[in-house]
């Protein structure tokens, strides 16, 4: 099998459920059309046949439609996107444990999958007996799997429970046994969904590590999960999915960006929508440039609408560059382009910042800074722009800008804001470079040497 050899070709691939409202209309739909079919023969017999349009009792469900993408061997590659958008239907159809309705899907390999946790496994069995099951599954001999065994029970490091049977085993212990094995077991291909979730944080470092080590020996990796970073961590090229439809097939760092921007995505504004914009969207350090390519090139934008007052988010480098990413510690600005109306007199632009745990690290407003209100009365447009210096740990970031009245009694009215969209990654090597702090962000500090007085008389 050579290095550039494509081990999974999808091609248009389709998978439709049918849904019964009830199981009167599931009879219905598997007797019926025969029985009209029959009648259409019979009339066409004696000449009086009439348009045959046999009866349905179901509505059509698309769980996947027209998915292509191809993975060369050694190759790591993502699925991503919300629930609900195919992610798992087409991991089991590659995996071979469920059957797609149109197109092809390809497998060229042995395959290990770890889906559903816990799947492959026999509850009553003991851990040892489903590391021999599974074995025989996946086409070994029992003599090979006994060769291997010690290294698994190694690897999944659950002690005597190994002689238990499994539906006595906790979440972690599972996911450790069943990753443990399909590993060990040295497939050709490995598809991961959202398993690694489960095992405590030690346990995903050691899975992590060996994926890598396998990727290097030629590993062919089908991952999923939620967690961008890891996403991105591992996987080269990615496929996004919104509905069982496929957005995006490409490099992961852009499909990651389509998944954080999946709520703000709509059809690019084309080139002067707003006459009244182009010498306020190149200022504050952006590049002269129209606005549909502003659009194109904002970490944030949608079509602008009557009612909406948010239309884009740009983040630049000090050198007014476009970016995604920067040193931790280093200078950025995030700016704002909105709509500013003549109601909008006492208005105020805010920026919130949130980690990967979901804890917001930052929070700011124009007000906060002492800038009283974002309203200008000489144009219909605005950007706004905010200075941060990245005091930051090293590790992805998602932002939310909006547009509100300044507060009054403490309480601020919201116009309009944007969903939570990046990510934004900050950088740094910890093993490398000694960094300015540890922790989740660096505080504004100072210290000196104190010495009290009296203890500074008595030592003369």
């Amino acid at each position: 099998m050579s290095s550039d050899e494509i081990v999974v070709d999808v091609h248009n691939l389709g998978k439709r459920y049918e849904l019964y409202n009830t199981p009167r209309d599931r009879l219905k739909q598997l007797v019926l059309p025969h029985v009209h079919q029959a009648a259409h023969r019979v009339g066409a017999t004696f000449g009086i046949a009439q348009p045959y349009s046999p009866p349905c009792y179901f509505r059509e469900f698309w769980a996947l439609r027209d998915v292509s993408f191809q993975v060369r061997r050694g190759d790591s590659f993502g699925i991503i996107g919300r629930n609900g958008s195919g992610k798992s239907t087409l991991l089991q159809i590659l995996a071979g444990t469920l059957a797609q309705t149109s197109g092809e899907a390809r497998v060229n390999g042995r395959v290990a999958a770890l889906l559903e946790l816990g799947s492959g496994f026999n509850p009553e069995f003991s851990g040892r007996e489903n590391v021999f099951l599974n074995g025989l599954l996946l086409g070994l001999s029992r003599g090979e799997v006994e060769n291997r065994f010690d290294e698994i029970a190694a690897f999944a490091d659950i002690g005597n429970v190994l002689d238990q049977p499994v539906k006595t085993y906790s979440s972690g212990m599972l996911v450790r046994l069943a990753f443990a094995v399909q590993v060990a077991l040295e497939p050709d291909i490995l598809i991961v969904d959202e398993a690694l979730s489960v095992g405590d944080y030690f346990f995903q470092q050691k899975c992590f590590g060996h994926l890598r080590t396998m990727r290097e020996r030629g590993l062919t990796l089908l991952f999923v999960s939620h967690d961008m970073g890891t996403v991105r961590d591992l996987c080269k090229q990615a496929i996004y999915l919104r509905k069982g439809v496929p957005l995006f097939v490409g490099d992961s760092r852009s499909a990651i960006q389509r998944y954080f921007n999946e709520d703000a995505e709509s059809p690019k504004v084309p080139s002067g929508v707003f006459p009244a914009m182009a010498d306020q969207a190149c200022h504050e350090g952006v590049s002269p440039t129209c606005f549909s390519e502003l659009a194109d090139n904002a970490m944030w934008s949608r079509a602008p609408t009557d009612r909406d007052r948010l239309f884009a988010v740009h983040i630049a480098n000090e050198n007014g560059q476009s970016v995604d990413h920067a040193r931790l510690g280093e200078a950025i600005r995030v700016l704002v382009y909105y709509r500013s109306t003549r109601d909008d007199e006492n208005t105020t632009v805010t920026l919130a910042i949130k980690n990967r745990y979901d804890q917001i690290v930052f929070s700011t407003s124009a007000w906060r800074l002492g800038i009283e209100s974002c309203f200008r009365h000489d144009a219909a447009y605005a950007v706004f722009s905010f200075q941060i210096g990245l005091m930051l740990e090293a590790g992805l970031y998602s932002l939310r800008v909006g547009i509100g009245h300044t507060p009054t009694a403490g309480k601020r009215l919201e116009l309009d804001t944007t969903d939570w969209f990046g990510p934004f990654r900050v950088d740094w090597n910890y093993e490398a470079e000694e960094a300015p702090f540890l922790g989740m962000f660096g505080l504004p500090a100072s210290g000196k040497m104190v010495f009290e007085e009296s203890t500074a008389a008595g030592n003369k």
